[in-house]
Formats: C-alpha cells, structure tokens, sequence
C-alpha cells in the first residue's frame, strides 16, 4: 500500500531543494516535490497547487512552504492527512521582519539578487556545509533556475500572509523540525511545537536551516517515523 506525500520548498528553492531527501524515503510514500508558482499570495499559490495534488496526502512544508503548506491545510483540509512543518512558523511577520524582507525586494530591483544569495550562505547552512563544494554548487544552480521573479512574488506572499496558528490544533498528525545551527528559525523559534496537541519537535543536528539538502537521511527518517507512527 503507499501513501501520498507532498512536499513542498521554501523561498529560492525548486523542487529539487528535496532531490536528495526523496533517495532517502522507502518506495511505499510517492513523494511528490512541487513548485511554487510566481504568485503574490500563500492562498493564490495553494488554489494553483491543489488541483496538481492527490486527494489526500501528508503535507510537508519546508520554510516558505511552510506557509503554503498552511494555506493548502485552511483550503482543503479534509484532504491533508498530516502537517510537517521544517524550519517553519505558523506565525505572520513581525514589522521589523517584514521590514527586512522589503530590503531584500529593494535589492533585487537594483539587479543584485544573487548577489544578495550568495551573501547569505553563512547564514543558511552549518559551517559543515558551506565546505561542502558540491552542495554550495547545486544550491546556486537552484537559485538561477527559481530567479528574481519568483523571490519577489514570494517574499511579497510571505509579508502578506495571515497567522495561521489556530490551524495547528491537534486533529492530524503533526511534525515540527528544525535545524540545530538554523539562525532564521532557531530552535527556540519552534517552541511552537509544544502548544500543538500530540504534536512531535525533533532538532536535527548538523544542519543549519537547509535541512532538506543538509540532512536528508536523518530528515527521511523522521518523516518515516512520524508517518508510520513510530
């Protein structure tokens, strides 16, 4: 029998973000990485998505896809089997967080947007990782394929976005993980995880907040293991 998972990336990544997390999943979950259109809004982004979906899957969002991975869960819940949030919040932005996302939608109107990526590697991945020549490589070949449009969309959709906390109320199965060296969504950020009923919180060691490519076989695990209930 398999099970249905989706799985869905964060800002600057493609669905290739979990190319290497699907080597790790057994055969049993058809895992489905999507990409998110270049759209203004999380809701805009599920209404386009939903219609691509099986009718009723697992849900994993990872950062920005954490965000629709919520706005799929408010418009189809009854299809959403179970919710993994990965370096995610359910929470909007603070002012002063959405401050620092219009300086970023400034930089990419100056034409330096991958400038502005490439400068925020150190902050993205544990010092492991940034050694990592082949990891770095692919990142950016990642990066150049999602483009300026696409971020600007998207940052926009997540300084739009609603809190969606009320969502996490128990009645499916919940996962939350984060990174161990993760500065944007620290794990202190995800204490979130403790009001969720029956909801589980792992930190991965090893990882900054691109879990995904960082850690792919410990974060397979995780997802097997909450999936199947272990």
């Amino acid at each position: 029998m398999t099970t249905a998972l989706v799985l869905v990336p964060g800002l600057n990544n493609t669905a290739a973000v979990f190319d290497r997390l699907r080597a790790h999943l057994p055969a049993h979950l058809q895992a489905q990485a999507v990409d998110n259109p270049a759209l203004e809004s999380v809701d805009a982004i599920a209404q386009a998505l939903l219609p691509t979906l099986p009718p009723r899957f697992w849900l994993v969002g990872f950062s920005f896809g954490g965000y629709v991975a919520l706005a799929l869960l408010a418009a189809a819940p009854q299809r959403v089997a179970g919710l993994a949030m990965v370096c995610s919040t359910p929470t909007a932005d603070a002012p002063a967080t959405a401050a620092r996302r219009q300086a970023s939608l400034q930089a990419v109107a100056e034409g330096r947007y991958l400038q502005m990526i490439e400068s925020q590697a150190a902050a993205a991945f544990h010092p492991d990782s940034l050694r990592d020549g082949a990891l770095m490589a692919e990142r950016m070949a990642m990066v150049r394929a999602y483009g300026a449009e696409r971020f600007s969309a998207h940052v926009r959709a997540t300084i739009a976005r609603p809190d969606r906390t009320a969502l996490l109320d128990g009645s499916r199965p919940t996962l939350v993980v984060g990174g161990s060296h993760d500065t944007l969504f620290t794990p202190q950020a995800l204490s979130y995880a403790q009001q969720v009923p029956g909801a589980r919180h792992v930190t991965i060691e090893g990882a900054g907040h691109l879990v995904p490519v960082e850690q792919p076989a410990v974060l397979a695990r995780c997802l097997v293991d909450w999936i199947e209930g272990r």
